[in-house]
This record gives C-alpha cells, structure tokens and sequence, in this order.
C-alpha cells in the first residue's frame, strides 16, 4: 500500500520547480510542432525574423537541454523519496520493486498513448522505462546509482552532438507535424511510439544519469530540508545557473551569427559546441532546482509569520507597488508549485491544445508561426493553467492522470502522521 501525504504538506521546491519546468519544456517542444522551414542549431528554424531569433536565443539560453533534465533530476528526486518513505514503513524491497514496476507500467500506458493520440515528442515512455533503472538500482549498494549516472554521461553527450549538427542534415521539422491528415499523423506517431518502447534502453538511457542524480540528492533530503541544506543549496544555485548559462552561449551565437552554417560547417565543431550545451544544462538544471527550494522555502516562511496578512494589508497602503508586487509574487510562487503537483495532466494538456492549433488539418499555425508567436501561445497557456491549479490544491484535488496514475497503480490516498511530500515523479519532453 503507498501512503500519501496531503498536498498542504508537500515539499515546495520539487513542486515549484516541476510548474517552471512545464514552462521550460513547452517551450523546448515548440520545435515539435513547426514544420516547413530548414532546421538550424537545436532544430530551430534556419530563417527568422528579428522577433523569431530573439525568442530563439533566449529558449536557447534559458529551456533547450535545461527543462529535461530537470524534469529527468526531479523524477529520480521523487523515487528517491518513495523509496524513503517505503523503507521508513518496513517495507521490503521485493515488494517496492513490484509497487514501482506497476507505476511505471501505467506510466507507460499513459506515455503510448500521448505519443500515438497526440504528440511525437513525448518523453513519458523512456521515463518509464528507464527510471525503472533507478528502481532497481536504488536499494543497492549506495555507489551503484553514482556510478550507473557516470557510465549514462556519454549518451547524453551523444545529444548534444546532434543538438548541434542537426543543421546540417537538411531537415525542416518531424514528419508527423507536417502530416496532412490526422490519420496520417497517428500512423507516423503509432511507428515512432513503437519503435521507441523498443529501442528506449539504447536511445534513452542518457535519462539515467539526471535521474540518479535526483534520486541520490533525495537521500540527503536536499530539496525538502531547507534550511538543513542551505549551504549546500545556494553554491549550487549560484554555481549552477552560471555554468548553465555560459555553457549556452557558445552554440547559441553559432544561432545568431551563422544559423546557415555558411562559415561554421565542420561537424567536429557544432558537435563539441552541442555537448558543451547539453552538459552545462545538467549543471543549470541543478542550480535552479536548488533556486526552486530556496525561494518555495523563503515564501512559506514569509507566509507563516503571525500577522502576515495584516502587515502585508498594511504595507500595501504604506509602500504602494513594491509592497504588492512582494504580495504578487508570493502568489505567483503558490501557483507554480499548485502547477507542479499536477505536471502530468499539464504536461499532456499542453499537447492538446497544441495539437488544435498547429497540424495541417487543424489551424496550420505551424507553417505560418514562428518562434515568437509561438512562444507568446505557450506562455499565455502556461499561465492560464495555474489559477485552475491552484483551485486543485485550494479543494484538496489532484490533476485527472495523477488520479488515474495512482487508482491504476494501486496507490492508496490515505495518509501518515509520519509520512513525508509523495513527490510524485514529474513528466517532460527532452527537447
């Protein structure tokens, strides 16, 4: 039986830095739904306006290689504290094992079905498939997590390499988000589907190693623990997001100043430049996972002093906007993390709506937007999602695929005195 813990008293940083990484990752995945246009570094569009580069540059620098991850980092980090909260109740390996294989396999389910029905980009297989390596790895020997996640750093570097020669393919976007016919669209989606639950070990297993760092992180209780970890923390948020963004630049001038790769050609270059990318995003995916807790923490402290909401009123009449843009922004911290305890159901409305808008036989708007206006959509929907999230939380609610995923795993909703945040594991696509 899995006891879970009342969404009141869930860690904040994990949830607050899932609901920043739906945004990340929608982002990222834009290059899912664009077609007709020759593809450059990271798959962006090698002819854009003014507008289009400079969206271009700042997903470049701040959500390609960086939201998966994270996303990736917070998965491990949730089974990490299952395993916690199993082995604090006496259970026995043996039957962890099988309660997670069974989650797993409803994960599955539920990630064939949105790469088939709905997206190609879809991650929720491979996180299936390979954090049940974490599953199994995880009740060993404490060294066979860290060193599963360094024997995994290669692959990961294998998609960097093609993160930056992907220009020089001839590709213009994926096949099914260019298909005329939604009928043609799920049979290209269904052979891809398939092939990735087959081929998910070789071509995914860079997954590994964000996971295991997540999952290692959860034994010190890095992201729920706060104050406990803070000098742990804050080097790694500082450390972190600089080495994530330096390491972004290099292959994001190589967008700005040569996207045709009319001077910067050699493969041997835009490859190395794309592992530089892909590396330094595990390193910013760090840090803004340590960011998330620090800041989750720093608001509810601030929300639980005594009289908070009488001073906050006052300071508001005192202190005019900088007083309410405090009041704003802690609201704003709330509804993110209301948004990350329902990043599954997010995750996979994203692509719904996406998916009434973009393909051919819908709205076609994948021929005709670029970056910009693309990125304007995924933020407006981004943020129309969090006041529904957080009417969830307010009436004690979990999103519709949280409910399936744990009704069909077997989860049980009652809950412990004892207990600690499920942390339940995230979704997300790598792009």
């Amino acid at each position: 039986m899995t006891v879970s813990v009342p969404l009141a008293r869930r860690a904040g940083g994990p949830d607050l830095a899932r609901g920043l990484s739906l945004l990340g990752i929608a982002l990222a995945n834009m290059v899912g739904w664009l077609h007709g246009r020759e593809w450059t570094v990271l798959l962006k569009q090698t002819e854009a306006t003014a507008l289009d580069r400079t969206a271009d540059v700042l997903i470049a620098l701040l959500a390609d290689n960086r939201g998966f991850p994270l996303f990736a980092m917070l998965f491990g980090y949730g089974i990490g504290m299952l395993y916690r909260r199993s082995r604090d109740r006496g259970e026995g390996v043996r039957r962890f094992i099988l309660r997670m294989g069974r989650r797993h396999l409803v994960l599955l389910g539920i990630g064939l079905a949105h790469a088939v029905l709905l997206f190609t980009g879809d991650i929720l297989i491979a996180y299936a498939i390979i954090g049940m390596f974490v599953v199994l790895l995880i009740p060993r020997h404490r060294f066979a997590l860290p060193l599963a996640g360094v024997l995994a750093l290669p692959a990961l570097g294998v998609w960097g390499w093609v993160d930056g020669t992907i220009g020089l393919t001839g590709q213009s976007g994926y096949p099914a988000a260019s298909a005329p016919t939604y009928l043609a669209s799920l049979e290209i989606r269904a052979d891809g589907a398939l092939r990735e639950v087959a081929l998910a070990v070789i071509n995914d297993i860079a997954l590994l190693t964000p996971m295991a760092l997540g999952a290692i992180a959860a034994r010190i209780h890095l992201l729920e623990q706060v104050e406990a970890n803070r000098d742990l923390l804050t080097p790694l948020m500082r450390w972190g997001l600089l080495i994530g963004l330096l390491g972004a630049v290099p292959l994001t001038a190589v967008l700005v100043l040569d996207p045709g790769h009319v001077h910067l050609e050699g493969a041997v270059v835009l490859g190395v430049l794309g592992v530089l990318h892909q590396y330094s995003g595990l390193a910013g995916a760090l840090g803004l996972a340590a960011a998330a807790a620090l800041l989750a923490e720093r608001v509810r402290r601030h929300g639980a002093q005594p009289g908070n909401a009488a001073e906050r009123w006052s300071g508001a009449a005192s202190f005019g906007a900088a007083s309410f843009g405090a009041a704003l922004a802690g609201a704003a911290v709330r509804g993110i993390e209301a948004l990350g305890t329902v990043s599954l159901s997010a995750y996979i409305a994203q692509s719904v709506l996406f998916l009434a808008l973009f393909p051919p036989f819908t709205l076609d708007l994948g021929a005709t937007l670029g970056s910009a206006g693309t990125a304007g959509i995924v933020v407006l929907a981004w943020l129309a999602m969090l006041p529904l999230a957080a009417a969830l939380r307010r009436h004690g609610r979990r999103g519709p695929l949280e409910v399936v995923l744990r009704q069909l795993a077997g989860s049980n909703t009652a809950t412990t005195q004892r207990g600690r945040p499920s942390g339940s594991p995230s979704q997300g696509s790598r792009t």
